[in-house]
């Protein structure tokens, strides 16, 4: 339920309640948009549905939560709008408090949806449809809209001040309102780290930057901002259009900067000055004049001789230039053995091989962390197990290019074990089970495991050929069960048609 109002939070006045409704499909989207708008401390956001279960009378938590809401913002989707769904319920208690929608609903595409499907009511006014960035367009429609018809929101700040001051006199005005500044920092750090945290980096930044500016005595914002600017740095990803690395790196560089240069010694300052190396190799990704970052990652290891970031980020620049591949092993292992961030330097370090100038080199290389990191108990992301499966697993028994040296770490005697470990069974895909057993197979002969991949091999035969299947898994199931030397004869591969997927 919304707090109890209070003069004075925020900018100025009362908070604007936001009662947001949307469908359960989208509730991580609904958790960036609270978050967003609370992040000033102008908002109070109301989405809660824990206590409610289908087929129960509608929470009066809910009606109260609409009747007491300054703005009612829907999610428009095939689910929300759907006939029966508590988002049509909570729109219909909406509509019986504002006869017309106009300054108290705001209505958001955030998946197309038949316009004949969207309730007349929602209609009657514009609905936003974001082009870009969903929660940073809706934050901006919802600015857009405080001067219309929710004003009424507002207590006039002259009109505080003066009651304030008749009440306590200037003291104690004074003290309150830095009691609310501080309140407002804290608000405002909280908010920002969590957009931050959620992978939201931009609004997050645009946040921070405001934030700073209003409180700009405050050193936990401040560094804050960095350890977000870093984060962000690590984790950056192009949307597309004409976003480069360097519409990043300009933004979030200064305050890097500025801040290494009073860091002092240790590890924060090793930490910046890290970053800072990688921002330069990341402009270079754009084509932007050739900086060398390793004399950054040098200067930070003066700071902190194991520091974790400029140890993996090092290594990656060397396998990203045509480096040795044996020092970029050791900067890993000096990465590893700091004790700390040791998903980010796995991270590092595999993209790293699969970016290596010499490709059957730097697959035989991932496949023996992947091994490593298998007996260690460690855990893999989905988009590196994705890269692995294309880049190594379908290259080589699929397009069946296999160099020598890659030949030599599919041999290792744990290597079935870390395919399995990589994909399980039970967690494959329905359209690459075959291929998975495919692959397997093939795994397991490169490791020795005749017997076993014979038998496999022989099943997958008799599946396909009993389908009247054709194509590239057929003839490689057969050439395999050829070089197994399997004892019964084996049926003639039909032509070549589609390639395995």
């Amino acid at each position: 339920m919304f707090l109890p109002r209070v003069p004075g939070h925020g900018d100025g006045g009362p908070a604007v309640r936001i009662f947001i409704s949307y469908s359960s499909k989208h509730r991580e989207l609904c958790d960036r948009l609270r978050l967003a708008l609370e992040a000033d401390g102008r908002h109070e956001v109301f989405v809660d549905r824990s206590d409610l279960s289908p087929g129960k009378p509608f929470d009066e938590t809910l009606r109260r939560g609409i009747a007491e809401s300054d703005l009612f913002l829907f999610l428009i989707s095939p689910q929300s709008v759907s006939p029966g769904s508590y988002a049509r319920a909570e729109l219909s208690l909406a509509q019986a408090r504002w006869r017309h929608p106009g300054g108290h609903v705001l209505p958001v595409m955030v998946e197309p949806t038949p316009m004949g499907d969207i309730p007349a009511y929602l209609r009657a006014v514009t609905l936003l449809e974001p082009a870009g960035d969903v929660v940073a367009e809706t934050t901006a429609a919802v600015d857009a809209l405080q001067p219309r018809g929710i004003g009424r929101w507002r207590l006039p700040l002259a009109a505080a001040g003066v009651l304030l001051l008749a009440a306590a006199g200037v003291g104690a005005f004074v003290w309150q309102r830095g009691r609310a500044s501080e309140a407002q920092a804290e608000v405002a750090l909280t908010t920002a780290r969590e957009l931050c945290d959620s992978g939201n980096h931009a609004l997050a930044w645009q946040r921070f930057d405001d934030a700073v500016a209003r409180h700009p005595d405050r050193p936990a914002l401040r560094q804050s901002r960095e350890d977000c600017a870093m984060r962000w740095l690590r984790e950056i990803r192009l949307s597309g259009g004409e976003e480069r690395f360097s519409d990043v790196v300009n933004r979030v560089l200064p305050p890097l900067a500025e801040a290494a240069a009073l860091a002092g010694d240790g590890q924060r300052a090793a930490d910046l000055r890290a970053h800072i190396g990688w921002a330069d190799f990341l402009r270079g990704r754009d084509g932007a004049t050739p900086v060398n970052p390793e004399a950054h990652y040098r200067k930070a290891l003066t700071h902190e001789a194991g520091n974790v970031y400029a140890h993996a980020m090092w290594g990656h620049h060397l396998m990203a230039t045509r480096g040795s591949i044996s020092e970029a092993r050791q900067h890993f292992a000096a990465a590893l053995t700091a004790g700390r961030e040791r998903a980010f330097v796995r991270r590092y370090q595999l993209s790293a091989m699969l970016f290596h100038q010499e490709p059957a080199t730097g697959r035989a290389e991932a496949l023996r962390i992947a091994t490593e990191m298998r007996r260690a108990g460690e855990t893999m992301d989905a988009s590196m197990r994705d890269r692995l499966w294309s880049s190594v697993y379908h290259e080589v028994f699929v397009n069946r290019q296999a160099p020598e040296v890659l030949k030599l770490a599919l041999r290792d005697a744990g290597g079935p074990n870390t395919f399995r470990w990589l994909y399980p069974e039970a967690k494959v895909r329905p359209d690459r089970k075959r291929l998975w057993r495919f692959l397997l197979a093939s795994v397991e002969e490169a490791a020795g495991e005749k017997k076993t991949a014979r038998a496999r091999f022989d099943a997958l035969r008799v599946e396909l050929q009993r389908e009247g299947a054709t194509g590239s898994m057929l003839d490689g199931t057969l050439a395999a069960l050829e070089r197994l030397s399997l004892s019964a004869p084996v049926a003639a591969s039909a032509p070549r048609a589609a390639s395995v997927r």
